[in-house]
């Protein structure tokens, strides 16, 4: 009789040749040390939205200037849902239908605010004061020559002053420089006519009493010297947007 431990179905498998590997057993085969899992994934993703957000953020300031800082604690945080929206919210009273184009960030008031008589110098060194303009509307631009959206938009600053010349709209440019800048304020002015040069060493210090969040800022005040209107940043003044407020300001 066969023994049945002879069956070939019960044989053990040969050895391999010394020349042939083994073959390994599936269970104990190598596991790859790292893989592109979906955490991993997210990980990286989370480091490339970081830097989209400081890139968008530079961008916001770079287009809308000083202003841009106030708005990134809301565009960080979600609760503004676009620039102009955030801050078009804020016009109020019979000038916020001008609020649009170049200025759909100006902020207007409902009722006239107070301003101090702000003390200046002219290009002489003579003493002014905010008061000397009264009975005129007034564009107050506070700015500095160590601001480049300042120098930007001195331009069309210009632009609105010869549009109005002799027609009761005063555009003041207020330099906050101190008094060693003096003769680089008159030098940039000088190629900026009809604009007067205006200075006022202390201005940055008073930027907090005049509510405004920095250089460069606009003031629009109607012809009894009070506060109707704010820009915070840069902005074009020669637009038909700026002069249909401007003519609105003059028949009241």
């Amino acid at each position: 009789m066969d023994n049945p431990l002879d069956s070939d179905d019960l044989k053990a498998a040969p050895a391999p040749r010394p020349d042939q590997p083994a073959q390994p057993i599936a269970e104990d085969s190598a596991e790859p040390k790292w893989r592109d899992t979906g955490k991993a994934k997210k990980k990286r993703g989370l480091n490339g939205l970081t830097i989209a957000i400081i890139v968008a953020s530079i961008a916001a300031v770079g287009v809308l200037g000083f202003a841009g800082w106030k708005l990134l604690p809301q565009l960080f945080s979600g609760q503004a849902k676009g620039i102009e929206g955030a801050v078009k919210a804020e016009a109020e009273g019979p000038l916020a239908p001008y609020v649009k184009g170049s200025i759909s960030h100006m902020i207007t008031f409902a009722t006239p605010r107070k301003i101090d008589n702000l003390a200046f110098i002219d290009r002489d060194k003579k003493p002014l004061r905010l008061a000397d303009f009264k009975g005129q509307v007034v564009v107050l631009n506070l700015w500095a020559t160590w601001c480049a959206p300042c120098r930007y938009e001195m331009p069309t600053l210009a632009n609105l002053q010869k549009h109005y010349a002799g027609k009761g709209v005063a555009v003041v440019a207020l330099s906050g420089d101190t008094e060693d800048k003096f003769a680089d304020v008159k030098s940039f002015i000088d190629v900026q006519q009809p604009l007067e040069v205006y200075v006022d060493p202390d201005l940055v210090a008073k930027t907090s009493k005049l509510d405004v969040a920095g250089l460069p800022s606009t003031l629009i005040l109607n012809k009894n010297g009070d506060i109707v209107a704010r820009l915070d940043g840069e902005a074009s003044w020669d637009t038909p947007e700026v002069k249909a407020l401007l003519d609105k300001l003059l028949t009241e």
